[in-house]
């Protein structure tokens, strides 16, 4: 089975998409899980790195990327644009911030000391919607 990608405005089939089997799935998975235990490990300044170079290649790419929203969506072009600008802003902010974000927290409750901590716990898939 084949999914297409259409233009909205010209009802254009822009490109094919096959499905993935079973074992590619699986595959990837596995990938993504080996992944992650390689990024837990990092220190949240090395994080903090990958997301400022995430959006500095959102920016060096925001034309390509623009007009692939654009085409794809419909989406007006000025807007397009504006939406890589804020995924890159938003990988700033984590990068910015993560380090106070993620620092452990000491509460008082029911007169005991308890502690807060963030610890990565996996990979997250998220599909979008167009």
């Amino acid at each position: 089975m084949k999914f297409k990608t259409v233009n909205p405005a010209t009802e254009e089939v822009i490109a094919e998409y096959g499905t993935q089997s079973k074992e590619d799935v699986f595959s990837i998975a596995k990938e993504s899980k080996l992944a992650f235990q390689n990024w837990k490990v990092l220190d949240v300044s090395e994080r903090a790195y990958y997301f400022k170079n995430l959006a500095q290649i959102l920016r060096q790419n925001k034309d390509e990327y623009a007009k692939l929203m654009t085409t794809e969506m419909g989406k007006p072009i000025k807007q397009s644009i504006a939406e890589v600008e804020k995924c890159a802003w938003t990988a700033e902010v984590y990068a910015e911030n993560a380090a106070k974000w993620l620092e452990e927290e000491n509460v008082q409750a029911d007169g005991k000391k308890h502690l807060v901590v963030f610890e990565p716990l996996g990979t997250i898939l998220s599909v979008m919607p167009w």
